[in-house]
């Protein structure tokens, strides 16, 4: 089941209460069932007048899912806002440490009942599901919009797919925003996959592996991060807000190709690298102020936030988790803002999967919260990284994301879980009146074309 305000202990069927399981398998139903939540999104929907919670399903082949307080006296509850959000085509899977056949996508479960009495439910307990789903949402960014979950387009990253697709509200086509990448550079060499290393040159594109944690900027750029070969790194898609959307006649033939349009793209500049790390990217949130984004990284030994400065209108280009030496003359525009050991969760034992789930996110305030530990919130002050304040909750399952409704909750989830809890403060609030003017034929302001030029600049 999916619960919100409490957690209660599944009934699994022994002899202790086989009577109830008889009595509920009498009434079973042919319902979809949660396969592994990895992240959350708030949505608000102008016709209703009213908001919900979107959730992520990394699990199998992927559903996301709708959680929603109706206007009357019944609450509405879960629903199912979308099928295979992750895997359609089974193109892009290989196979290798999916447990899956190549070119084959997994089916979703629908369990007999309600009850984890069912045998699906069972199965689903003792067994990790293939991850080819849906790892992250965001609402897409209208300029001058009355806040910036109002949109009628959906983000999501799809990891059977191995692309970033935004899905048009108006015709349901799935326009490809993200497909290819700049590789992650190793030293002096760049690692293409498949093809080896290739010395110097201009480096080749590579289709994204695992992308996820999709954050807009307010400007309208679209950050993300992607896992591979135990490089974690932040990626910044431009003006993300302005790729053209596809036809639905085009959005099946889209699963194919390999690039982000039909036409063969030869310029990819419109995607650069932000930050890169030997961990895997675990959570990213901009600070209170827009110019600072914070990166969780997590490894076996530990986990970190580092604070990486964004372009200004004065500083631009990329850079590495900071290493013991900076080169001279080097700005350094990352820098360490918290990291603990795993000997710090004690008892709660610190969860590394390789970036499954997004386990970080900011309040109105600036305060960060980080799942650290499997059950543990850490609060950080953004002035200077110190620890205000730990909430720890009960339960079975490791929590794998944390983010904040317009409905005045913070929400979490684990993999078969929804969790919330009542704050006085609300998430971070991103303006909609900075978006970057979609480009004309005609000459661009001056003011837009400058910033464009500079944030470009090499």
């Amino acid at each position: 089941d999916l619960h919100c305000d409490e957690v209660t202990t599944d009934i699994l069927c022994n002899t202790d209460n086989r009577e109830e399981c008889k009595r509920q398998s009498n009434n079973e139903q042919s319902i979809p069932f949660l396969s592994h939540l990895i992240s959350t999104t708030w949505v608000h929907d102008e016709d209703l007048g009213r908001g919900f919670l979107l959730l992520a399903d990394g699990g199998r082949s992927g559903r996301i899912w709708r959680w929603e307080v109706g206007g009357g006296p019944i609450t509405i509850g879960r629903s199912l806002h979308m099928e295979w959000s992750g895997c359609r085509s089974g193109l892009w899977v290989d196979g290798e440490g999916t447990k899956m056949r190549n070119g084959t996508c997994p089916d979703n479960i629908f369990s007999g009942s309600m009850s984890s009495c069912s045998k699906n439910a069972l199965e689903q307990k003792t067994s990790s599901p293939p991850l080819l789903g849906s790892a992250s949402l965001a609402v897409e960014l209208t300029r001058d919009a009355e806040r910036s979950s109002i949109g009628k387009n959906i983000v999501v990253a799809e990891w059977g797919e191995r692309r970033i697709v935004r899905v048009e509200g108006e015709t349901g086509a799935r326009t490809p925003l993200v497909v290819l990448v700049p590789p992650p550079k190793q030293n002096d060499k760049v690692e293409i996959d498949g093809d080896g290393l290739e010395e110097g040159g201009e480096a080749a594109q590579v289709r994204v592996k695992r992308p996820n944690h999709l954050t807009y900027t307010p400007f309208g750029d679209l950050l993300f991060s992607d896992n591979r070969d135990n490089v974690g790194i932040v990626y910044r898609l431009k003006e993300a807000v302005h790729v053209q959307p596809i036809s639905a006649e085009q959005s099946r033939d889209a699963h194919g190709w390999e690039r982000s349009s039909i036409e063969d793209q030869a310029d990819q500049n419109n995607i650069d690298i932000l930050f890169q790390s030997d961990a895997a990217v675990e959570g990213l949130a901009l600070g209170s102020d827009y110019s600072i984004l914070y990166i969780l990284v997590a490894s076996p030994g530990g986990k970190t936030v580092y604070r990486l400065l964004l372009d200004s209108d004065d500083d631009d280009g990329s850079g590495d988790a900071p290493s013991d030496e900076a080169k001279e003359g080097e700005r350094v525009r990352s820098s360490v803002f918290y990291s603990m050991s795993s000997d710090d969760c004690d008892n709660d034992q610190l969860v590394y999967n390789d970036s499954v789930g997004s386990k970080l996110s900011v309040d109105d305030k600036g305060t960060l919260y980080i799942i650290t530990c499997s059950s543990t919130v850490t609060l950080l002050s953004q002035e200077e990284g110190r620890v205000i304040s730990t909430l720890t909750l009960q339960g079975t399952e490791s929590l794998t994301s944390i983010g904040f409704g317009e409905d005045g909750y913070l929400y979490m989830t684990s993999p078969n879980e929804l969790r919330r809890i009542k704050t006085r403060i609300g998430g971070m609030v991103l303006p909609t009146n900075l978006v970057v003017p979609k480009p004309s034929k005609s000459a661009a302001a001056d003011g837009d074309k400058q910033r464009r030029q500079k944030r470009d600049k090499k």
